[in-house]
Parts: C-alpha cells; structure tokens; sequence
C-alpha cells in the first residue's frame, strides 16, 4: 500500500497494490483508490473511493479538485456539527463591477445621440379664436 498525508493532517489517500478482486471494490471500501477528509480514516469527514478499473486521470482530477486550497462556498446549515472545528467560515461578498476604461467610455458617448432630441408639447390657450369672416346664415 501507498499513502500520502496531508501537511495539515486532515485529508490523506491511499493507494492499494497487488490484486484485487472486482466484486469486492464495488461492494466494500476495500478499492484500490481511496481519499478521506478527517482527522482518521476509521472516521473521516468524507471518503471517495475508486477501483482499479478508474482511469488515473479521473482519479488525478478527482484529487487536484479536493486538494485546492481556493475556498469553496457552503451555507452554514449545511456545516456539521463535528466538522465546525475545521472549517474556516468567511461570509461570502458580491464581486465588485470592474470600473470602466476609456474605451468603454468612448463607445458609450459614440451611442449617445450628440443633442437631447426635441419633443412636441401641445399646448393649451385660453383666448379665443377671431372669428373668420364667411357667409352669414
């Protein structure tokens, strides 16, 4: 068997040699990949384990994944009890909008027409129209 420890201790894998039989890799934790989270392996946080019929390169993915130290969004509920002391909480903010650069600001005046257009108001009068001379009834 092969195993690799975390620096901080609390994820691991390991790597089982020799033959395995098939059926019992699919039915057991006894695979021929596994990784954990957890201060033990007895009782881990979480495990994921692969046979030996996983391609490596889903296993390499699989543990660049867990392994990257970028935080990952959880909502507080969803944290367990037991796992609280492990876990470093940070409140998540919204990305700030980039500020806009020049160019920006040139295709947004481009668009812009160059005089506010006029608008036709109706307007109201209070005096009367002359009367038009015609022909009287």
């Amino acid at each position: 068997m092969f195993a690799v420890q975390s620096a901080d201790g609390l994820a691991g894998l390991e790597f089982t040699t020799g033959h395995l039989d098939p059926e019992t890799e699919l039915t057991t934790r006894d695979t021929r990949w596994q990784l954990w989270a957890g201060t033990s392996l007895a009782r881990p946080f979480w495990y994921a384990t692969a046979s030996t019929d996983t391609p490596v390169a889903l296993v390499r993915a699989v543990t660049e994944c867990v392994s990257d130290p970028a935080p990952l969004p959880r909502w507080r509920q969803d944290a367990y009890s037991y796992v609280k002391g492990f876990a470093q909480l940070a409140p998540i903010l919204p990305p700030v909008p980039p500020a806009p650069t020049p160019l920006d600001v040139q295709r947004a005046a481009s668009r812009r027409p160059a005089t506010l257009p006029t608008s036709s108001v109706p307007r109201r009068s209070t005096t009367s129209r002359p009367a038009v001379p015609g022909p009287r009834r």
